[in-house]
């Protein structure tokens, strides 16, 4: 089937056309794709931490008798759907091996009229949930990590439904990442093994400054970027996840980084100046060393404290410390920034 028969029927857009064109030209994979049904998918949707609302409509959507599955509310899928489908999953096999560095874009299907679309990706991950498991276990991840870093899955599911208010998954070019050993949710803290460049919105040093900070810091080292899952920063996980990231990534992914990064509207120093020295957010920024100017993070901070997808300081509620924090400053005239910087590890 062609690209274009799916963009016409769904409304994709030329993008996403695109995107689709190139992922059904790719290798045939590995493992063909098999939507797990049953006990199964029921497994897989545990690891994948969905819950509440989110589960029951996506089991409702789940494949029926043409994908040899549970037989969802939905009755048959169309070809154009498993279409979309094949591709992702082909894209997923496809970028196994993807080198550190490298970054694949996915598809926004947010916005798209059928629920079954705007989740397709759900379906493409739930498929390589097996090879998922293999893989990692050959590089010695141990499972509860793989499982762990699963659960994403329904952390973002659910965001996106915050966010957009219905099910849908803004952010599956991130959850893709896991799926290549980009990501992996180590104690309190999620672990992207990279390099030390300036890329998207990351910030490093010149190479005639970083090579003067000593071995393992020069421009193009290995490095694991820092992400915070939502409530994270309790201390003690951070600890945890700090200790154990230099040894994991030996193990596991063959390299052996000397630092971590962080990138986020968490680390702008303003917030000490409302939270004060008790907050754990202070506590977190206090562990690394900035690098750079930073970038304007007013739309980082809507998204993840207010679940919002756009700046609206009139619509957003103020039922926080942090909300009012927010609203506050903006109404000022001031900003929120979102900062790099990097913490040596033991």
């Amino acid at each position: 089937m062609e690209s274009s028969v799916v963009v016409e029927r769904f409304g994709l857009g030329s993008v996403v056309g695109e995107w689709l064109a190139e992922a059904e030209r790719l290798p045939v994979p590995e493992w063909p794709l098999r939507v797990p049904t049953g006990a199964e998918a029921a497994a897989v949707l545990d690891m994948f931490g969905l819950a509440g609302r989110d589960r029951v409509e996506v089991e409702a959507l789940w494949p029926g008798d043409a994908g040899g599955g549970r037989g969802g509310s939905v009755g048959e899928w169309s070809p154009e759907l498993w279409h979309v489908v094949e591709c992702m999953y082909r894209r997923l096999w496809a970028d196994v091996n993807l080198p550190v560095g490298e970054f694949r874009v996915w598809p926004k299907l947010v916005e798209v009229g059928d629920r079954r679309v705007r989740v397709a990706a759900l379906w493409a991950f739930a498929a390589m949930v097996p090879a998922q498991l293999a893989v990692q276990a050959r590089w010695g991840v141990p499972r509860s990590v793989t499982v762990a870093t699963l659960a994403d899955v329904g952390v973002q599911v659910a965001r996106s439904r915050r966010m957009w208010g219905w099910l849908s998954l803004e952010t599956s070019g991130w959850v893709a990442a896991q799926f290549r050993g980009r990501l992996f949710w180590v104690g309190g803290l999620q672990l992207e093994p990279a390099r030390l460049v300036c890329e998207a919105g990351v910030e490093w040093y010149g190479p005639e400054e970083a090579a003067g900070l000593g071995a393992g810091l020069g421009v193009g080292d290995p490095v694991l970027r820092l992400h915070i899952p939502s409530g994270g920063l309790d201390p003690v996980g951070v600890d945890e996840s700090l200790g154990r990231a230099r040894s994991f990534a030996r193990g596991c992914l063959g390299l052996d980084p000397v630092v971590a990064t962080c990138t986020s509207w968490l680390l702008d120093p303003q917030w000490a100046e409302v939270l004060g020295e008790g907050s754990n957010i202070v506590a977190f920024q206090r562990r690394f060393t900035l690098v750079g100017e930073g970038r304007a993070g007013e739309s980082d901070v809507f998204r993840f404290v207010f679940g919002m997808s756009e700046v609206d300081v009139g619509g957003a509620p103020r039922g926080t410390r942090l909300e009012r924090a927010v609203v506050d400053r903006l109404e000022r005239g001031g900003r929120w920034w979102v900062r790099t910087g990097w913490v040596r590890l033991p």
